[in-house]
């Protein structure tokens, strides 16, 4: 009993070292560039978390696993998961994900109304982290060409 406590403990300290900073405080893996991001409706929107630049092991050759959700609140709907790593999980032509050492985006072309919300990247440490992102659509105003009536 001592020791398959002793080895849990052992085990918890060591998967979460990574996650600690030299304070002992809890510091963030990856993070959103922008946790706000506006776009015209029309227009191109690029969400982009990032990982600390001192954690090596996040590299691409890691067996960290990234993922793209879209956030759904409405009590009947489960969120949407978008992509996995460079995979995309959807069949939306407008949806194109990278993932790089230091970053993770996800860009959505011809942006409409329908795609605001809440968006997350999560990577699979222990616990699992994610960054969120709110993506706001603002309407496209149309140009209408003032006409002058000729006397």
């Amino acid at each position: 009993m001592f020791w398959t406590f002793f080895i849990s403990f052992l085990l918890i300290i060591t998967t979460s070292s990574s996650h600690i900073d030299i304070n002992d405080e809890n510091k963030p893996i990856i993070e959103a560039l922008n946790t706000n991001v506006t776009v015209t409706s029309g227009h191109k929107a690029i969400l982009i978390c990032t990982f600390d630049s001192t954690n090596n092991d996040l590299s691409l050759s890691s067996s960290h696993q990234l993922i793209w959700i879209r956030q759904n609140y409405e009590s009947n709907n489960a969120d949407s998961l978008l992509a996995h790593n460079q995979d995309l999980l959807i069949s939306d032509y407008r949806l194109i994900v990278q993932r790089t050492d230091t970053f993770y985006s996800l860009t959505i072309t011809d942006v409409n109304i329908d795609d605001e919300g809440i968006y997350a990247c999560e990577v699979n440490t222990q616990p699992p982290q994610k960054a969120f992102v709110h993506l706001y659509v603002q309407a496209q105003l149309e140009s209408k060409a003032l006409v002058h009536p000729e006397f």
